[in-house]
């Protein structure tokens, strides 16, 4: 009887152990559609119930943004264990990590089947003298938009050449956005369409941009853009400090190790149980 008890508390703890790490691991609810300000959130992803949207409150840039389940999103602090990996042709999870860390991104979202377009979210602070776009008079923010086109328009070196073939001021959740449609060409000839959305909020230049290698952004890559950058919320957050690679990656680490070891617990209990039962029988 000793013994049979000592194993329950065994299991038990095992147990609780796994529900702390990971309550842990797992970023703050927060739903989709709920519109309330949330200043004290990290940059982690949260989950609604209904697992159809995740939201990502990005501290360094002080945005969230709600994307769709149906979608596979990396962020700086992607882990080893992250079954979409190859999707992205990124065989060293610390490779991936520092090359968002160097460009900026913030997050990165691909199809979860074929891989036929990528969405980036970047940003930095802005730069001195601009003001958020929000603030500005009508003919100031188109002032400033053709000054921006104008320096983006044409992109030539030695890996690529941009144009732009598009552009417009679109204004989407009440913040005011620069517009473009860029085809930027390789060195090797792969051509890259692009649409990206830029503005400036709480002093901060944030972009969202859309990208294939196909014949051409199609209308429903285009929404499925426009439909993130709608749900752009800009906000003060604050930085957790759990939000960190190599926190996420430990605790990672030891839930996968946990979690086999706990089962296995139960597994053993559960048969041993049925034995003693056959043989009182």
């Amino acid at each position: 009887m000793y013994k049979k008890n000592k194993f329950i508390l065994l299991t038990a703890i095992f147990t609780v152990l796994l529900f702390i790490i990971t309550f842990m691991i797992k970023p703050v609810f927060v739903h989709a559609s709920d519109n309330t300000s949330n200043t004290k959130t990290s940059s982690t992803q949260s989950t609604e119930s209904s697992n159809r949207y995740s939201t990502f409150n990005l501290a360094d840039i002080d945005v969230a943004v709600t994307i769709s389940n149906d979608l596979v999103t990396f962020t700086q602090n992607v882990t080893s264990n992250n079954s979409y990996l190859e999707k992205i042709g990124a065989e060293d999870v610390e490779q991936l990590r520092a090359l968002m860390k160097v460009n900026n991104i913030y997050l990165e979202i691909i199809p979860k089947d074929e891989v036929l377009y990528e969405i980036l979210v970047s940003g930095k602070d802005a730069p001195q003298n601009y003001i958020n776009f929000n603030e500005m008079d009508k003919d100031t923010l188109e002032s400033q938009f053709q000054h921006y086109v104008d320096t983006w328009a044409n992109i030539s070196n030695d890996s690529v050449t941009e144009t732009i073939t598009n552009s417009f001021i679109d204004t989407l959740n009440g913040t005011n956005y620069y517009v473009t449609d860029i085809t930027s060409v390789a060195n090797n000839d792969v051509t890259i369409y692009v649409r990206k959305y830029y503005t400036i909020m709480q002093g901060k230049a944030v972009s969202f941009a859309i990208q294939t290698n196909q014949s051409e952004l199609t209308q429903d890559m285009k929404n499925q853009l426009k439909e993130i950058v709608n749900t752009a919320e800009y906000k003060d957050i604050q930085k957790s400090w759990r939000d960190t690679p190599f926190y996420t990656e430990i605790l990672s680490t030891v839930l996968s190790l946990l979690l086999p070891i706990v089962i296995l617990s139960l597994i053993t209990y559960l048969t041993i149980r049925a034995s003693k039962k056959k043989k009182r029988i």
